[in-house]
């Protein structure tokens, strides 16, 4: 049990750690946020308005999820390089299970603020596009990736 603990940590950190170098290295914060918008708009087919209301509480939400992440991997101590001991592992996938949770709620609490602005179906639209963006992100940068070798 352990090991596969552990294995999913490691995938977890591994994989956020390269779609992060990868965000750095093709386009900033500001244009992540700009395709992420644009592409949600669009599946999501919300008008205007609702978009005006519904942008600022998202990337409010994006923010906190992010600080919730940061927190947690400062929690253990283990600097970029360095080896980390069974320990700190243990305490990594801890921390990562519990910011989960943290974000989990947090997204209960945002929905309910979504909801005051657009209707369900939509509120499920732009789950649904999230979760395309950030595959057709990863896809990208495979491709990008097999491309240059």
């Amino acid at each position: 049990m352990k090991k596969i603990i552990l294995s999913i940590a490691i995938i977890l950190l591994t994989t956020t750690a390269n779609i992060a170098q990868e965000r750095k290295s093709r386009f900033s914060r500001e244009e992540y946020k700009n395709k992420q918008k644009e592409f949600i708009i669009q599946q999501a087919k919300l008008t205007t308005e609702e978009s005006e209301a519904f942008f600022p509480l998202f990337f409010e939400l994006q923010d906190k999820k992010h600080t919730i992440n940061s927190e947690a991997h400062k929690k253990v101590g283990v600097k970029k390089g360095e080896k980390a001991t069974e320990e700190q592992w243990v305490l990594l996938v801890n921390e990562y299970a519990e910011a989960k949770i943290k974000i989990a709620e947090l997204e209960k609490e945002y929905i309910a603020k979504y909801l005051a602005i657009v209707p369900a179906e939509k509120v499920l639209g732009v789950q649904r596009a999230e979760s395309m963006f950030q595959k057709e992100l990863l896809k990208q940068m495979t491709n990008r990736r097999k491309d240059k070798k």
